[in-house]
């Protein structure tokens, strides 16, 4: 009788505490996922923190945080990445005391741009005596914003300085007034809205405020990723994609404004890509994050479309082909060269590609075009004449 009563009790017992430990074991429990750094750029190596806390009198011996990822974002280490078609998944074990915190990092490489984000994780315990399967999620808000990498734009190096050695001559230039250099005297040709009265009144003789010269000069990035063929080549898309990065950062860093036209995609909201003109850092990083975002597998309209309605003043004034106007330089990146793309990117550039002034366009132009080595009898044969100057950019397909 004694053993019966003692097995109940044991029963019971176990009964109790598989309850409780079912009731509280998410009690108190929080798991945090973020990223070391809100934006890399492709190719870099960050780390993923994990922070799984236990805030209760309950320690808890098993606790398994299952979550997904992009396989882009490649895991390193002893336990790497299980990937399954483009997801790659992560389920990590920890024991925790009662009030214990730990925190794991995991090392990672961003092995593509784009956008990343994990948005929940599914908390897994296996109950107070490991027959139970208990389990709960954890909304998550971590993202990070992976940059293409810069194409290497010293390959552009001849061409550009041609292209843009009558703009920065004929580029408009005007005295910034935010931007104070110093008190000169006064010259013939100085205006009287210039002289610094209180200056003249300690020296004695007329002087006038100096100011730094800015400029107006923008360039306009035309990123087309229409194929040349019937067959996507993604390879060249994502190098006409870095071309871009890589020339708004030179632009940028030499205080030249920058804009973007693209028919491409953003992968959230569908749009195509705009980028209004303007410089600085958080500008180039704006540029790169609409870069980031872009995904190749949308369709993609005619970018004979784009230039017609660049025309029509669709994104402003400021893009329209005015004649006479020598403020923007257009550089289109595409690997497609119909005939019809190139009619419309002449009125935009006044003429042939090259071509600094002159024509109903709107000054200096550059055609940038992406090609794979192997096919550089196809796409310029021999012989080749065509009204365009297109800059050649040759792409190594076996090159990772």
């Amino acid at each position: 009788m004694v053993v019966l009563i003692m097995l109940i009790g044991a029963g019971l017992v176990y009964w109790a505490v598989g309850q409780l430990y079912a009731r509280y074991w998410n009690k108190g429990l929080s798991v945090e996922i973020r990223f070391s750094s809100d934006h890399a750029v492709k190719g870099d190596e960050i780390e993923l923190i994990e922070t799984v806390a236990n805030r209760k009198y309950l320690p808890l011996p098993y606790i398994y945080v299952k979550f997904q990822t992009d396989k882009s974002l490649f895991f390193l280490g002893k336990d790497g990445s299980n990937a399954v078609s483009d997801k790659a998944y992560r389920n990590d074990v920890f024991s925790l005391m009662n009030y214990q915190q730990a925190v794991r990092r995991i090392p990672l490489r961003c092995t593509k741009r784009g956008i990343y984000r994990i948005r929940n994780v599914q908390m897994v315990s296996t109950g107070a005596f490991m027959g139970d399967v208990l389990a709960a999620e954890s909304a998550q808000d971590a993202v990070i914003t992976v940059y293409p990498k810069t194409a290497d734009t010293d390959r552009l190096a001849v061409p550009f300085f041609q292209m843009m050695g009558t703009v920065e001559r004929n580029k408009y230039l005007y005295e910034d007034h935010f931007m104070f250099r110093g008190i000169r005297e006064y010259q013939s040709y100085d205006s009287m809205n210039q002289v610094n009265w209180t200056a003249t009144a300690k020296s004695g003789q007329l002087m006038v405020n100096q100011y730094n010269e800015s400029t107006c000069q923008q360039v306009c990035i035309l990123l087309n990723v229409e194929p040349e063929g019937m067959i996507p080549k993604e390879k060249l898309s994502e190098e006409s994609i870095s071309i871009a990065s890589g020339l708004a950062q030179m632009f940028i860093e030499q205080g030249i404004q920058v804009s973007l036209l693209s028919n491409a995609r953003n992968g959230e909201t569908g749009e195509e890509a705009v980028v209004y003109g303007a410089s600085g850092l958080a500008h180039l990083n704006n540029v790169n994050t609409v870069l980031a975002g872009l995904d190749l597998s949308f369709s993609v309209r005619e970018f004979k479309d784009i230039i017609k309605e660049m025309q029509n003043g669709v994104y402003g004034e400021d893009y329209r082909a005015v004649p006479g106007s020598t403020n923007m330089t257009y550089i289109m990146i595409s690997q497609n060269r119909r005939e019809n793309l190139k009619e419309g990117y002449r009125q935009l550039t006044g003429g042939i590609s090259g071509n600094v002034s002159g024509g109903a366009g709107n000054g200096a132009g550059m055609w940038i075009v992406p090609y794979f080595i192997d096919e550089r009898e196809e796409v310029f044969p021999a012989g080749m004449t065509d009204s365009m100057d297109f800059t050649a950019w040759e792409v190594d397909r076996n090159d990772g």
